[in-house]
């Protein structure tokens, strides 16, 4: 049963927090669930925490009938006392029938039952740990457990259902917007690391039209005919919505489950016809593109992250010493002084926006095609570089722009 729930607490990843431009998803200070450095009693302890959160439900949606049969998800955590210190247990999934409860996890397709003891207000799951609820509505559930820990569940309840089916995972590239603030987000195929479900999301800001340089996950799972769109920031911060309402067929009405006063939407965007596509190629293909020009040079960061493998010597770029080809093959190489220093296969995006190295799967592998004509062509692309200036011994994360030319 533990190793079960080993893998239903979806460990997170540790990364650098980056400010973001949506301000309801800045990160906030606090302790994560599972650091690396935990023993595999805290873990255990950790685990079992929130089953007995959801086993203590039951003694309220079982007062009436029509409640036990009702679904749940954990939306938000935070301390519930002055402690600075609490667990997250965001995207936990629970569905409860007569005297069990089945628990889950919206980044993953695992699920496991429970038999469920309540006495005196007080939930046991094998004879260990307490709860209480703090505040009870009818579409959610503010529950205080052990360790400080104050969690936020909302009810997905039927009556949310739309009666439209749709092919939202379909579309692979969209613009998810929260009020005014916008952001690009490219829905891969690919698995995120070693998960079962969850896939890799590539995010843009859309204020600077750089890309963000963290590798996240998304998922689009079905719970009781809610539709929920749920996917990280920065690797820590969780993001989950369900859908309310199409607009015409481009466009999602989207709730923010942790904040719902936030307008939030989802934009697709449209794909370029065959023949553009082909007149794009047309001009890039079988070509060596050369620097011609630097536009822009901003350093985002110091190089924490592991997705770019090829490294850069910023000097080769500020000297106009890189250079690109792209062959109709579909491969490609890049040079600095006529060396290739890095190569495999490329295409171009769906959107004719980008060029898409690899298997696109990290920030580094998305080079925006600002504008192409005939002769030159202006690009953008977010890559660490090898400093040759006082960097504490440190690669540096930067996004480019640059002018290029046959």
């Amino acid at each position: 049963m533990y190793k079960k729930l080993l893998v239903l607490a979806n460990t997170k990843l540790v990364a650098r927090l980056l400010a973001s431009d949506f301000p309801s998803e800045n990160p906030r200070p606090q302790t994560r669930n599972f650091p690396y450095t935990n023993t595999l009693a805290t873990i255990m302890k950790k685990i079992l925490l929130p089953l007995i959160i959801f086993g203590f439900i039951t003694l309220f949606s079982f007062q009436r009938k029509t409640d036990s049969d009702s679904y749940w998800i954990a939306v938000k955590s935070y301390p519930s006392n002055d402690e600075s210190f609490h667990y997250v247990y965001n995207g936990m999934i629970i569905h409860f029938t007569d005297d069990k409860v089945e628990i889950g996890n919206v980044f993953s397709d695992l699920r496991k039952e429970y038999d469920l003891k309540v006495e005196n207000q007080k939930i046991l799951l094998n004879n260990t740990l307490v709860c209480k609820i703090f505040a009870k509505y009818e579409d959610s559930l503010l529950l205080d457990f052990e360790e400080s820990t104050r969690v936020k569940f909302i009810r997905l309840d039927k009556k949310n259902a739309l009666e439209k089916e749709t092919d939202f995972p379909k579309n692979k590239h969209w613009i998810l917007s929260h009020n005014d603030h916008q952001r690009g987000i490219i829905l891969t195929d690919s698995l995120y690391f070693d998960e079962r479900v969850s896939k890799i999301c590539i995010q843009k800001n859309l204020q600077n039209n750089i890309f963000i340089s963290t590798i996240d996950k998304w998922n689009f799972i079905n719970i009781n005919n809610n539709y929920l769109f749920v996917k990280t920031y920065n690797q820590f911060d969780d993001e989950f919505y369900r859908f309310k309402n199409y607009i015409g067929d481009s466009i999602i009405e989207l709730e923010l489950l942790a904040n719902p006063e936030v307008k939030a939407s989802l934009k697709k965007i449209p794909y370029v016809s065959d023949l553009k596509k082909r007149e794009i190629l047309n001009k890039i293909e079988n070509y060596k593109w050369n620097t011609n020009k630097i536009i822009q040079l901003d350093t985002l960061g110091q190089g924490s992250y592991d997705w770019d493998s090829n490294i850069i010597k910023l000097k080769s770029l500020k000297d106009k010493k890189v250079s690109f080809k792209f062959s109709n093959n579909s491969t490609y190489n890049i040079y600095i002084s006529d060396i290739s220093i890095a190569n495999g296969n490329w295409k171009l995006s769906q959107t004719g926006n980008e060029i898409i190295l690899n298997d696109g799967t990290s920030p580094s592998d998305y080079i925006d095609l600002i504008n192409v004509s005939l002769d030159s062509m202006v690009i953008g692309n977010l890559r660490r570089f090898e400093s040759q200036e006082v960097n504490y011994g440190m690669d540096i994360e930067m996004y480019y722009k640059i002018k290029l030319t046959k």
